[in-house]
């Protein structure tokens, strides 16, 4: 049975993991992220780490993925050899841990014991030179990893890169909420970061509403959700989300789901509320009418904020 409200693989394209073609309000970051990567691939720029920092939903990790996806195609065109891993050291617990996620992936194979964190890094850099491939490593909420260990893994793989910069040229992409630069101890270490002159700061609402709008053509049916209730999202979004664009893009998503589970063929606002009484653990105007069902006075109060509220479009509403 078709579903009423959203398109096929509508649940991927409104996911975390969905890379758009389009990055409304980062094609700018997108650029200068790409520019330098190549600038590093082509020894324009001396090696550094690009340090990426931002409030969370601001486009930090969708806009280092799509400028990624454009070096892999420059480096396949130049046939430049390239090995390109993007890594949430979230999950991390320790140097070791990290050094074991990144050996990993070239090298599936390798031995889970007998290792120490830098040998596991010595390993993969054996590898890339042997296999003569450079590697474009992005290192994904490292300021949450630095934060809740004692690391010495900045240090230690500047250090081993510096051994292979005439074979292997590592080029090193840290993404967090916090300026990394100020959570690495070593002070020389600091003389290796460079950071984009672009800066990722919360989206407004007209800038939510255009991420939203991609978003509903690609996964919902014409019609299902009117562009009044985009905006009204996007105001919400922008109000009690923090300009996040992973909260606009959820709040979209429940928005969407309330409406298919109740059997719409479209969005109402009371569907989009819906989303953020539950999105924000909030209580319903109609949770409280039953919750104060004895109180005559407060259930009429109750009544009349639910009934303004069903009876307008907007995000806010005055009584």
């Amino acid at each position: 049975m078709k579903d009423l409200i959203f398109k096929k693989d509508a649940l991927y394209k409104l996911s975390a993991n969905y890379v758009p073609e389009r990055l409304p309000s980062r094609e700018e970051h997108q650029a200068e992220l790409f520019k330098t990567i190549v600038g590093f691939l082509e020894e324009k720029i001396p090696l550094k780490a690009i340090v990426l920092n931002g409030p969370s939903g601001t486009g930090k990790t969708v806009t280092v993925k799509k400028a990624s996806e454009q070096v892999l195609k420059y480096c396949g065109e130049k046939s430049i050899k390239i090995e390109y891993r993007h890594l949430n050291t979230r999950f991390a617990s320790s140097d070791f841990t990290l050094a074991q996620m990144i050996a990993l992936s070239p090298l599936p194979n390798i031995p889970g014991r007998g290792y120490g964190s830098r040998e596991l890094l010595y390993t993969v850099f054996d590898y890339l030179e042997k296999s003569e491939k450079n590697l474009l490593l992005v290192l994904d909420d490292f300021d949450e990893f630095l934060s809740g260990v004692r690391s010495k893994f900045f240090t230690d793989l500047i250090k081993i890169s510096e051994e292979y910069s005439d074979r292997v040229r590592l080029i090193l992409v840290l993404i967090g909420i916090q300026d990394i630069s100020r959570l690495i101890k070593d002070a020389w270490l600091t003389h290796f970061m460079w950071k984009i002159g672009k800066s990722f700061t919360q989206y407004n609402a007209e800038e939510i509403f255009a991420i939203l709008k991609d978003r509903v053509e690609l996964s919902f049916n014409a019609n299902a959700i009117d562009d009044t209730l985009v905006y009204m999202i996007g105001r919400m979004t922008e109000r009690f989300g923090y300009g996040s664009a992973r909260y606009a893009i959820e709040l979209l998503l429940m928005s969407g789901l309330n409406a298919s589970y109740e059997g719409y063929s479209k969005v109402l606002a009371e569907h989009v509320r819906e989303a953020q009484y539950r999105l924000e653990s909030i209580i319903s105007p109609k949770d409280l009418q039953t919750l104060f069902s004895q109180d005559s006075e407060m259930a009429r109060l109750l009544k009349a904020l639910k009934e303004a509220f069903e009876s307008s479009e907007e995000a806010f509403v005055s009584l």
